[in-house]
């Protein structure tokens, strides 16, 4: 089997550096998305985990001067031509028009935008762009100045048209984004009856918001220890996000709702085992505090939200008392573990 990396985006600067430590615990590295002529990790501040991913050999860089070829090219021009005739970036060209205010442009790399793939058709989408007020001609001969909206809306574009690169690297790039709320709304740009199912990025971000898996402050070497200590859950946790996912890509977009709720009910159903076990283990339940704020996965359909489930106290000792007594939470007890052990 491939190996299965998380395939950051939009850009190569996450928001979140303890969220992409989480990522490690479930996929077998971090691929990002960074031109030839920028540095290869985020920021200086995440430098150390950038640097402790590279050491372990779980950080993976796609080069576009090399991934961006000519049917590339012609996926994402074809992609943006049918949003443009689609009207979805009409609200954005009255926003701005000739006129349009400079401090929301940013910089998109002419390699990202297929200059390597196929230079007359990524000028095509320059000039589109340029003739609506939201993209300006390079200043440095390698970027395009762009309305960032339209930037982030190329970048997720990027993430899916690339995934098939993945094959040639020995790698399955698994879509994955700590950015919903701009996904969600660029969901209503590029939303079509015929859009693919959920990745199994976006199924494994649904599940650590289940769990309410949060690293901050742990370091990145105790982070590699305990995913090598439980190889074993964490490769039957990721066969089941694998098949969940396959199983996504085969349902109807109406169904593909209820699939996810059915999954919620799986991991509830998983904390419920738990309690029980807590009760015969120690006279009492484990305390589980279920929270449905901040929580979601962005379907075609909508949103589904989801509970953070927070062990509040205790849990470490409760989880060996389960093991003594060879209870499990089925292929989440991965995930519950590492909720747990790392506290």
């Amino acid at each position: 089997m491939k190996q299965d990396v998380a395939f950051y985006y939009p850009g190569q600067y996450w928001a979140n550096a303890d969220w992409i430590k989480s990522l490690v615990l479930f996929f077998d590295g971090v691929a990002m998305l960074v031109p030839e002529y920028m540095s290869d990790h985020s920021s200086v501040e995440d430098y150390p985990i950038v640097a402790s991913l590279k050491e372990h050999g779980l950080f993976h860089v796609v080069r576009p001067e090399e991934s961006i070829g000519k049917e590339e090219t012609k996926e994402l021009a074809k992609a943006f031509a049918e949003i443009i005739d689609s009207g979805g970036l009409d609200h954005l060209t009255k926003e701005s028009g000739r006129g349009a205010d400079l401090s929301s442009f940013g910089s998109l790399s002419m390699s990202r935008l297929g200059y390597y793939g196929d230079e007359n058709l990524a000028k095509s989408i320059v000039q589109e762009l340029k003739a609506r007020g939201l993209a300006q001609d390079t200043e440095d001969g390698v970027s395009i100045p762009m309305h960032r909206t339209v930037r982030a809306l190329i970048l997720v574009l990027l993430a899916q048209i690339l995934r098939a690169k993945g094959n040639s690297m020995g790698l399955t790039l698994s879509p994955t984004t700590d950015q919903w709320r701009l996904v969600e709304a660029l969901n209503e740009v590029i939303a079509k009856p015929d859009s693919s199912a959920p990745s199994i990025g976006d199924v494994v971000s649904f599940d650590m918001a289940m769990v309410g898996v949060d690293l901050a402050g742990i370091p990145m070497d105790e982070i590699l220890d305990f995913r090598n200590q439980n190889y074993s859950q964490h490769r039957n946790y990721s066969l089941s996000v694998r098949r969940f996912a396959r199983e996504l890509s085969l349902m109807p977009l109406d169904e593909r709702e209820a699939a996810f709720e059915q999954r919620q009910e799986e991991l509830d159903a998983a904390a419920h085992a738990i309690r029980n076990a807590s009760r015969k283990a120690w006279g009492r339940p484990a305390s589980f505090a279920i929270s449905l704020a901040g929580a979601g996965v962005a379907l075609q359909g909508g949103e589904i939200a989801g509970g953070a489930i927070v062990a509040v106290g205790g849990i470490a000792a409760f989880l060996m008392s389960i093991a003594d007594n060879q209870q499990d939470a089925g292929v989440y007890s991965y995930v519950f573990s590492a909720r747990s052990s790392l506290y």
